[in-house]
């Protein structure tokens, strides 16, 4: 029901025209943008922490759509950009750490990681 309402609040949230249809699947809670493409995730999860790493691919969204999509998304969620340094973005929420790394752009490939904030 969370996803269904959230998924139902993301398509009328943006103004833009860059839209997810579904959510990661190694983070249930993040949007999965339209024209990207999963790598199998890694992920090490325990009653205290959770870390998790994921790759998205694309061949047609562009760097901009991306972060666009993304620093929205994030922040209608919760998460708080706290740095972003050469293509690399670190958003904090509670006491996790969300790191976005753009690895190249053509095609464009990003990486996702998710560890305990400060560590």
């Amino acid at each position: 029901m969370k996803k269904i309402f959230l998924a139902f609040a993301l398509l009328f949230a943006f103004p833009f025209s860059v839209r997810a249809e579904g959510f990661m699947s190694a983070f249930e809670e993040i949007p999965l943008q339209d024209g990207f493409k999963e790598e199998e995730a890694l992920t090490f999860d325990t009653e205290e922490f959770r870390i998790v790493e994921q790759y998205i691919t694309s061949t047609t969204a562009t760097k901009s759509d991306f972060l666009g999509f993304y620093r929205e998304t994030l922040k209608s969620l919760g998460w708080e950009l706290k740095s972003a340094k050469n293509d690399t973005y670190l958003f904090k929420r509670e006491d996790e750490g969300l790191t976005i790394t753009i690895e190249s752009e053509d095609p464009l490939v990003v990486l996702f990681a998710l560890k305990p904030y400060g560590k």
